[in-house]
């Protein structure tokens, strides 16, 4: 016995030793397992209509349950305030005018710049999206690619959703997509869900529990009893989408997988109003953005830092452990994410950089532009000077009919059949006139952006600042209105212009020139 006590205690240390390095190496354990990914895209909201924010018509709480379970973004941008190039610019990690033809609603994403459900799917990752993923647009000519944003789980419909409702059932489709997953396998999804974006039921403001005197409007649009009615309606959807939101987080939390899921919540594109949506001013292209990791990321902070779509690919890559690929212009926030700061906490951070090419216009209008934003000035350069709406005169409605029509018509249905109405006038000055070649406005003193300032002399020094700051970052990220490189841009604005005209692709022809005889990929 005695020759025996030495050996066994020796055993003890060994054991004693793995005893206390368990809990750490199942910490150890939890860090570098790879998270579960949920990507949630709303259609057509700006930041400010989540109420994590503060002046919200109506409570999101499911959004804010996720900005005060991780962190709130104050400064989310979307790249394009049009939807197929924005998600394409989160889904590559690069700015929409790198992107060739994925920088136009309507064309392609060209397969040489990979997607975030590929990097990932060759990772081991199951990946799937419900709803509306990459688009609209066009098959990628070459058919090397069946869809930008993955495989679909569409399956799944509601029988008779709310009027403007989509009948898609996010929820449904996403547990078959989790019942599908095999048990060792993380998950990368995406939720297009396609509210708030119209149309919306006309009625459906009955349904929000808000009287329209309740509905804040921007100070560019027409405070009128129609007016609020749209708002009204398209805010019954802003809730709607934020159910859904709440119903995948429930998901996620029944089956256990929430505490160990990356979930970023965000939105395409700003609202669809006018001077928002389609417009590089902050309502179009200031997003909301949340995000939340109950496993890894401190929860119940507000960060300032700028984060534009093309930085989100690259922080979900780096959180999967994967390397990032050194095409991609975004830049990882995992950092700041799994960090204890608030406000700025990157103080590279302080800028963002925005544009259009084409939403849908046909010659005359052309709203290409560019914007750089900081802490307190916006300055936009304008392509061309053409309004940014055609006017036919079509439409114009005796004077007598304003009080009716300002009772029903929304916005710029109401312009239109009045636009001698003296009351009016600072709206279409605002909304339909020719643009100017800069615009500079204190996004401080001037939220909505309504004063443009770049004529006056006092502010030629913040004018004079961006414009160098901008036409640097285009320098660096290639943008072809810098460069002059302008034959893709130049050959698929024909292109899409040819398919709005022909109604799309409706036409077999039409399809053919679309997909096969368009512009070629560099």
């Amino acid at each position: 016995m005695t020759n025996q006590e030495p050996r066994t205690k020796n055993m003890r240390l060994p054991l004693l030793t793995a005893l206390l390095l368990a809990p750490l190496a199942v910490s150890h354990a939890a860090e570098t397992k790879r998270p579960n990914i949920l990507v949630v895209v709303n259609d057509d909201q700006s930041w400010l209509e989540c109420s994590a924010y503060g002046n919200s018509s109506v409570q999101t709480p499911a959004f804010d349950r996720v900005a005060k379970a991780g962190v709130l973004f104050t400064h989310g941008y979307c790249s394009a305030p049009s939807c197929a190039p924005a998600r394409a610019a989160l889904l590559t990690g690069r700015n929409f005018w790198e992107l060739e033809q994925g920088a136009f609603i309507q064309a392609w994403l060209p397969t040489k710049f990979a997607t975030l459900p590929e990097h990932l799917a060759a990772a081991g990752y199951h990946a799937g999206y419900t709803g509306k993923g990459w688009g609209p647009g066009v098959k990628e000519p070459t058919g090397k690619r069946a869809d930008p944003a993955g495989k679909a789980w569409n399956s799944v419909r509601i029988k008779s959703p709310p009027k403007g409702i989509s009948n898609i059932d996010y929820v449904a489709n996403f547990t078959q997509f989790l019942d599908a997953k095999a048990q060792d396998k993380p998950f990368y999804f995406w939720a297009g869900i396609i509210e708030p974006h119209g149309p919306w039921g006309p009625d459906n403001h009955k349904e929000l529990g808000l009287g329209l005197d309740k509905v804040k409007l921007p100070g560019f649009i027409p405070d009128t009893t129609g007016v609020r009615r749209e708002r009204a309606n398209y805010l019954y959807e802003v809730q709607h989408a934020d159910r859904t939101l709440g119903a995948l987080l429930k998901l996620l939390e029944e089956r256990g997988e929430l505490a160990n899921t990356l979930v970023i919540v965000t939105a395409d594109n700003g609202t669809s109003i006018a001077r928002a949506k389609t417009h590089l001013y902050d309502w179009g292209v200031r997003v909301p953005l949340a995000m939340m990791w109950p496993a890894r990321a401190p929860a119940g902070r507000t960060v300032s830092d700028f984060v534009g779509f093309p930085d989100l690919a690259p922080t979900i890559l780096e959180a999967a452990g994967l390397p990032l690929p050194p095409e991609m212009s975004g830049r990882s926030v995992l950092k700041t994410l799994l960090s204890t700061s608030s406000g700025r906490v990157d103080p590279a951070r302080d800028f963002t950089v925005n544009g259009i090419e084409w939403h849908g216009n046909l010659p005359p209008i052309d709203i290409a532009a560019r914007t750089i934003r900081d802490d307190r000035f916006a300055y936009i350069v304008n392509y061309s000077s053409t309004p940014r709406y055609a006017t036919s005169g079509r439409g114009v409605q005796p004077d007598d009919r304003y009080a009716a029509n300002a009772e029903k018509l929304a916005a710029l249905s109401l312009l239109a059949a009045h636009p001698e109405r003296p009351e009016l006038q600072r709206f279409i000055q605002l909304i339909k006139a020719p643009r100017p070649r800069e615009e500079l406005y204190d996004c401080v003193a001037d939220p909505d952006q309504l004063q443009n300032l770049a004529d006056k002399p006092e502010f030629a020094e913040a004018k004079q600042r961006l414009r160098a700051r901008l036409e640097a970052y285009q320098q660096q990220t290639r943008d072809p209105r810098i460069t002059g490189d302008m034959a893709i841009f130049a050959e698929t604005l024909k292109l899409v212009e040819d398919r709005k005209a022909a109604g799309y692709g409706d036409t077999e022809a039409n399809k053919a020139k679309a997909t096969k005889k368009g512009p070629k990929t560099k």
